[in-house]
């Protein structure tokens, strides 16, 4: 039996806690598929090869999907986070709008195949940041106001919307203000299925532009009966793993009604300029600790983002199943 919709599991089961999967980037360069691509972890996708049964980096992708499924993943995201039209025409084979819809729906089809329809599958859409490497520090300019960010998302935000595999689109890791209100801009006409924005936030709980995460509450609070009825959760993600849980209770704190999500990194730290990871200097808690003040503090899907590995995802899921 095909399982119930997300938005009626979130809204009608408040005690249910969905897993989602881990920083499938990261792994897959663990698992040695070189990413190293202006499309990130969506190069593997954009060879021919790929498409053929016997692609060893197929099978390396599977694989991945499978152990995050046995660790307990029930919500699985596309390996489309780089995959905006703008950076896929200018850095591979795939130039027009025709052939990019076919890409993303071989990917869809491809990833919904495996997962089965069991579980859950998010089309992952990166931000900005993700086309000009500033997740980090959302620095978009001296005016960041005039980016027509409606133009940069439309050609995966439409197909998302019309894939009938995808049962939730996630906008991950927005690191700027203006990007975000342009998002929660679009009505129903724009963002037609169920959806999230993650935001990308600072150790001291600030957006990566500095905005604190009160205005941002504020600004969602003041849309009132605008906002987009098919905005499902907000959270954050590609975070420090130590400051999650406080970051995620100032959030629930400013909109204490909101179904929330968080998928913190590892606990290493990045170094944006170096593009390295390094091992974190302070102690970090236990996922088991750290669920539990997630659970607490509302949120409703909870994963791993970069470094996190199907061990991670183990963990989360045994301490949701506890708490």
């Amino acid at each position: 039996m095909k399982r119930i919709s997300i938005k009626k599991l979130i809204l009608e089961h408040p005690q249910k806690v969905l897993i989602l999967d881990g920083g499938q980037g990261t792994e897959l360069e663990n698992r040695g598929i070189n990413i190293n691509s202006p499309v990130w972890s969506a190069a593997p996708f954009t060879s021919d090869s790929f498409w053929q049964q016997s692609s060893h980096e197929r099978k390396v992708v599977e694989e991945m999907y499978k152990d995050f499924m046995d660790a307990g993943a029930n919500v699985l995201m596309t390996i489309t986070y780089q995959a905006n039209f703008k950076s896929i025409s200018e850095n591979t084979s795939i130039k027009t709008l025709d052939a990019y819809k076919h890409f993303l729906d071989k990917i869809v089809s491809f990833t919904r195949e495996f997962i089965g329809e069991d579980r859950y599958l998010i089309g992952s859409i990166g931000p900005w940041a993700a086309h000009v490497s500033c997740e980090y520090t959302g620095d978009y300019g001296p005016h960041p106001e005039n980016i027509d960010y409606y133009s940069f998302f439309k050609p995966q935000l439409n197909n998302f919307n019309e894939n009938k595999d995808i049962d939730l689109i996630g906008f991950e890791t927005v690191p700027n203000f203006h990007e975000l209100k342009a998002i929660l801009s679009w009505g129903e006409d724009l963002i037609s299925k169920p959806f999230y924005i993650g935001l990308s936030v600072d150790d001291s709980g600030l957006l990566r532009d500095g905005t604190p995460l009160k205005e941002i509450s504020a600004h969602i609070k003041g849309l009132g009966s605008e906002i987009n009825k098919n905005l499902l959760l907000m959270g954050v993600n590609c975070v420090s793993f130590n400051q999650s849980a406080l970051i995620l209770e100032t959030l629930h704190v400013n909109l204490p009604g909101m179904p929330l999500l968080i998928y913190p990194n590892s606990g290493e730290i990045y170094d944006p300029k170096e593009k390295t990871w390094h091992r974190p200097t302070d102690k970090l808690d236990s996922w088991d600790i750290i669920v539990k003040k997630y659970v607490d503090n509302g949120a409703r899907i909870i994963g791993g983002c970069c470094r996190t590995s199907p061990k991670d995802i183990a963990e989360i899921a045994s301490a949701v199943d506890k708490y």
